[in-house]
């Protein structure tokens, strides 16, 4: 059965059908020891402390008895990512040399956007966005990731970050989902611009009056900000009301 081998299990408290909780994941019951072990300093004797443990959805992990006396045993299918995402079980560690990997960041990232209780109100961009259902396995995305166009500058790189806005608009796909056939890497000022451009194409008519007075109506920023010599973020950030003016300019939504 993989690394181990089951023997015979006379725990009187870890014994086989014996229900404990995990503080994470739910309850769990032991169903056989195994025959790894520590060795005990003291005596240099072999302490087989390990037990097989099933959590009601089938997933079996192996774990020591201090681990399952303390509830601190994980299942990794568990979908403990805001109801929606698990880490699974394969090759790739959510953490390494005590630092959270960059895939983990990234996926973690994409799941909090779309499911956290409070992302319609802090990222209304997302409304409606989703990810698929193979991507809420952390190894399944880490897997898929490896195949996507940019990747190797995003894995050796800053400043490069997951994107699926420009091929669900190239597919027209709407709403927009995260997966290998509509994300890609791109640089972060590639990402501002496209957010940037796409913020102007949502039927908005905008208004922008010069230091002199003039008045100029438009419906993209980006290439407004280009034609007067502006910045495209600041006049965003003029139009939500987070700066006055922008060079004397200010802008506003019209109607």
């Amino acid at each position: 059965m993989g690394e181990y081998e089951l023997i015979e299990n006379t725990s009187k408290v870890y014994y086989n059908g014996s229900e404990w909780n995990s503080k994470t994941c739910g309850k769990f019951i032991i169903i056989g020891k195994t025959n790894r072990y520590n060795i005990n300093k003291r005596d240099n004797n072999k302490n087989y402390c390990y037990y097989l443990c099933e959590f009601k959805d089938g997933t079996i992990m192996e774990s020591q008895y201090g681990h399952i006396r303390t509830g601190y045993v994980r299942n990794p299918n568990h979908r403990y990512v805001y109801n929606v995402g698990y880490v699974g079980k394969g090759k790739w560690s959510t953490i390494n040399n005590g630092k959270i990997t960059k895939e983990y960041v990234v996926w973690s990232e994409m799941i909090r956007r779309c499911y956290a209780p409070n992302a319609p109100k802090k990222f209304p961009a997302y409304i409606g966005i989703t990810v698929c259902e193979r991507w809420h396995c952390f190894q399944n995305f880490c897997e898929d990731i490896k195949y996507l166009k940019g990747y190797n500058e995003w894995k050796n790189n800053v400043g490069y970050e997951l994107d699926k806005d420009i091929l669900c608009s190239q597919m027209n796909i709407s709403p927009k989902i995260y997966s290998l056939e509509t994300c890609m890497f791109i640089t972060h000022h590639k990402n501002v611009s496209e957010s940037t451009s796409r913020k102007n194409l949502t039927g908005f008519t905008y208004i922008g009056i010069s230091p002199d007075g003039i008045e100029y109506e438009f419906t993209n920023q980006l290439e407004f900000s280009k034609e007067h010599n502006l910045s495209n973020c600041l006049i965003n950030e003029c139009i939500h009301k987070t700066r006055n003016q922008h060079k004397g300019w200010t802008f506003k939504i019209k109607g």
